[in-house]
């Protein structure tokens, strides 16, 4: 009887295969992990690009403006804040007795809430100050205040107080909030001209708050305009836009 030995499978090469198995699955983790980090790390970077290009595209002013009105609202100010036309507005009620220029307490206290968040955040706009500071809000168009105004408002009720009239009672209250305010660092700032960046002036009642009528008390109010440096590249920037839009 002739006997056919049968061959067995060795168990080594099940062994090799499923090693070589393991090691596969092992490196398709490893750059699936990879890939992962470089996806994350992609859309970082597209957050960051697109975050600089809108804040490029912004106004200048508005923007500026919009950040130092939103860190006197944080400090308790109660301000009206637009960014369009540069103004940030403090209502005469909160700080006068109405026909009145000297400050009530209340509005001493409005006004160094004001004074101590103006001294944090201003210096990363004005010429003379930049440089020293850090942690500065993002700037990418290098924002620089000319001038800051601040404008004395009344309604049209005449005072019947003689020659002592609107006109006057706006440019002491300005004057009221300017001594309160530049107690602090304010009174040093200087622009590229090395000129002062605060002043005072007023309007008495020629220029209403926007909606309301002459003799409204929003009227009664002291306004922050502020004024950007001349920059001659951002006027060509501007041309540049309105060749675009054509």
């Amino acid at each position: 009887m002739l006997f056919i030995p049968i061959k067995s499978e060795s168990p080594h090469e099940d062994v090799e295969e499923a090693g070589y198995l393991a090691s596969a699955s092992d490196l398709m983790v490893g750059l699936l992990f990879v890939f992962i980090i470089m996806v994350v790390i992609l859309s970082q970077r597209v957050e960051q690009v697109t975050n600089e290009n809108e804040n490029k595209n912004k106004d200048p002013l508005e923007s500026a403006v919009l950040t130092i009105g939103e860190r006197m609202k944080k400090a308790g100010v109660p301000v009206t804040i637009d960014p369009s036309s540069g103004v940030i507005t403090l209502p005469a009620d909160t700080l006068f007795p109405s026909g009145v220029a000297e400050l009530n307490s209340n509005g001493i206290e409005v006004l160094n809430k004001a004074r101590f968040s103006l001294d944090e955040i201003l210096p990363c706009y004005i010429f003379s100050e930049r440089k020293k500071r850090l942690n500065c809000p993002p700037n990418p168009s290098e924002v620089e205040i000319e001038t800051i105004f601040i404008e004395g408002h009344t309604d049209s009720k005449p005072l019947n107080k003689g020659i002592y009239t609107n006109w006057h009672l706006g440019l002491d209250r300005a004057r009221a909030v300017y001594e309160v305010l530049t107690a602090g660092s304010m009174i040093t700032f200087k622009n590229e001209r090395e000129l002062d960046t605060v002043g005072i002036s007023s309007y008495s009642d020629k220029r209403p708050a926007k909606g309301g009528l002459l003799d409204d008390s929003k009227n009664r109010r002291v306004e922050l305009r502020f004024v950007l440096a001349y920059k001659p590249e951002d006027i060509q920037q501007n041309l540049n836009k309105s060749v675009i839009k054509k």
